[in-house]
């Protein structure tokens, strides 16, 4: 017989709130499997497991759309303070989590760097729809974020004027220390995310431009790759 789980227990299977679960079932989003003979929303873990898997390509079509356009407030954080209020309230959850605490200050420190990325690099310059994407799922241990920012080229070339292309901005992202001043040395940021990801063993896929940067579990080199759809800003999936 199948298990269903109370609201409380959806909640926290994916890492949203129980007013956002009765908001999304309300509106169609997520609709309960039924309602208690008590009044009380039950869900399918089916149903939830299809919506989780559904954050990356969320994520994925909100970055590279040609029109701007706010995602679920869920997972949007339109300043880099909600950003932090957020990544917070992750690091909480992870460190109640027994299976989760001990790589919980990784996650954090890794998805914080790339988050903050966004705002420190486009302040003052969005291209269109200012804020970044930011969603997780602790129980299928991913991290999701994008932004639809100027893009590590456009980013870089400030610095490093001589740059190609996104395949070459993305080497040098993630390899190159370029300057030690503000507010440049922000940017060396990515170079920590590599060194985390390859020491604890995750898996990181970064996109920007037309280019993809993976690092994978176990794998001392990272692979470039023609990205699936040309993403404005950036666009990252986390496994931890």
């Amino acid at each position: 017989m199948q298990k269903y789980l109370t609201i409380k227990e959806a909640a926290e299977y994916l890492g949203v709130s129980k007013q956002t679960l009765r908001r999304w079932d309300e509106t169609g989003q997520l609709k309960a499997s039924f309602v208690s003979a008590g009044g009380h929303r039950r869900y399918s873990p089916a149903d939830l497991e299809k919506l989780a898997k559904g954050l990356y390509r969320t994520a994925t079509e909100w970055a590279a759309s040609v029109e701007p356009r706010a995602p679920h407030d869920e997972f949007y954080c339109a300043t880099s303070d909600v950003f932090k209020t957020r990544l917070e309230r992750m690091a909480r959850e992870m460190e109640k989590n027994d299976a989760l605490k001990d790589i919980g200050p990784i996650v954090v420190s890794v998805a914080g760097e790339i988050g903050n990325n966004s705002y420190d690099h486009n302040t003052g310059n969005w291209p269109d729809l200012m804020g970044s994407f930011f969603a997780y799922d602790l129980g299928k241990r991913i991290v999701v974020l994008a932004d639809r920012g100027r893009g590590v080229l456009s980013t870089l070339r400030n610095t490093k004027p001589g740059l190609k292309d996104d395949y070459e901005a993305l080497t040098t992202a993630f390899t190159e220390v370029l300057t030690g001043r503000a507010p440049e040395h922000r940017g060396n940021g990515l170079k920590f995310v590599r060194k985390a990801v390859m020491r604890f063993a995750l898996n990181l896929k970064f996109c920007s431009g037309a280019a993809e940067l993976e690092i994978r579990r176990n794998d001392p080199e990272f692979h470039l790759t023609a990205s699936d759809q040309r993403i404005r800003g950036s666009l990252t999936l986390f496994e931890f």
